[in-house]
């Protein structure tokens, strides 16, 4: 074990937390503060003959759940077969109640076919992807005290290996919202630049970079949300906000608002904090995301990379490429974007002559999105170069 004498360092920080008359002088932590070493190093050697290991006390293994950052838009899953299938189908035309159309000696005709006019969809497409770990034991128990420590040493493994699935599921969850918005903005359906709005109501000038610190653009921003989500409930054309011209609704319990958080906790903390009122500006239920496709550098996460996208919109030919930054948020019927069919299994393999097992953490999901449904995109202004 290395040690450390730190009398005088004691002594000198006594001096400044009784208040006794001094500078505040800089501090090494050196030798006080552990942050740890390889497993191999010298300063783990015993001081006496300074040929042998110290043995190690206590096993703390990193073992926590990641619950994931992404909002959760999986679906059902099924058993059998390949492709999910969805159709809808179009308004019907009004025609004259012949009841009440009657006319002595005419005869009525009942005799007219009209078929529905519906629309099917496809999807057929998965993604897939393996994680192998090889977990030993006879070699590992040289290394432990007992099996409560070697069983909590898989445990970890096993976490992780959760834990990044987890993230990866997460990583297809904001392509998969990344993906629904460039279609959008690649058609320039569904996009409402509040931005230019608000400052062109207002007068001013605020920028997409220092919008989420004015109380009044947040309410502004809370306010629109709520006009469009309560629009798209109503079944009327111009309400409905699709890419196929269908005149659609979305009912409450069907909408789904994404923000970017910088503007969705500063919602939290700007409105409700000056109001004696604040049900009256809050926006209901919504999830938040930290970045649509890249979460920027340093700490102060410039807002042009997170609120940015630079991709390929998926299923267009020829390829539509999308570039453009301030993007604050997303109101989405929940079946227009989803993940289904989300499946994971592990294959256990033993290797007798090497004694250990191979496992497959084998991983498949579907990413659907329908442009036929409701989806508004919030924009600030013109893209950035």
């Amino acid at each position: 074990m290395l040690e450390q004498q730190i009398a005088n360092d004691l002594n000198a920080i006594y001096l400044e937390i009784t208040g006794q008359p001094g500078t505040l002088t800089p501090e090494n932590l050196n030798g006080i503060v552990d942050v740890g070493a390889t497993l191999l190093s010298a300063n783990f050697r015993e001081k006496y003959v300074n040929a042998m290991f110290n043995v190690i006390g206590r096993y703390e293994f990193v073992d926590r759940p990641y619950q994931g950052a992404a909002p959760d838009v999986r679906r059902e899953a099924w058993e059998w077969g390949s492709i999910m299938s969805k159709s809808r189908t179009k308004d019907f035309t009004v025609v004259t109640n012949k009841t009440w159309d009657l006319v002595a000696g005419q005869p009525v005709d009942n005799q007219i076919f009209s078929p529905p006019d519906v629309q099917t969809t496809l999807y057929n497409e998965m993604v897939v992807w393996e994680i192998d770990c090889s977990f030993e034991k006879r070699q590992l128990e040289q290394s432990f005290h007992d099996a409560g420590e070697y069983d909590r040493f898989q445990a970890m493994l096993r976490s992780t290996i959760n834990n990044n699935n987890v993230q990866n599921l997460d990583a297809l969850t904001m392509r998969l919202y990344n993906g629904f918005i460039g279609h959008r903005l690649a058609n320039n359906i569904g996009i409402y630049d509040i931005g230019t709005d608000f400052n062109t109501t207002f007068g001013t000038s605020l920028t997409a970079a220092d919008a989420w610190a004015s109380p009044e653009f947040l309410r502004f921003f809370a306010y629109k949300v709520l006009l469009y989500k309560n629009r798209m409930r109503s079944k009327v054309a111009n309400f409905s906000q699709n890419a196929t011209g269908y005149t659609t609704f979305t009912p409450e319990e069907y909408s789904h608002t994404v923000l970017l958080d910088v503007y969705g906790e500063a919602m939290k903390v700007y409105l409700q904090s000056d109001t004696y009122h604040d049900d009256m500006v809050k926006m209901g239920k919504y999830d938040s995301v930290s970045f649509w496709q890249a979460n920027g550098s340093g700490i102060d996460y410039q807002m042009s990379t997170i609120s940015g996208l630079d991709i390929t919109v998926p299923h267009t030919s020829p390829a539509v490429t999308v570039q453009r930054d301030g993007i604050l948020g997303v109101i989405h019927d929940r079946d227009a974007l989803g993940i289904i069919n989300q499946r994971d299994d592990v294959e256990v393999f033993y290797n007798p002559r090497g004694q250990f097992w191979n496992n497959f953490y084998k991983n498949e999901t579907r990413l659907f999105m329908d442009p036929a449904e409701n989806g508004m995109i919030f924009v600030f202004g013109t893209p950035g170069p």
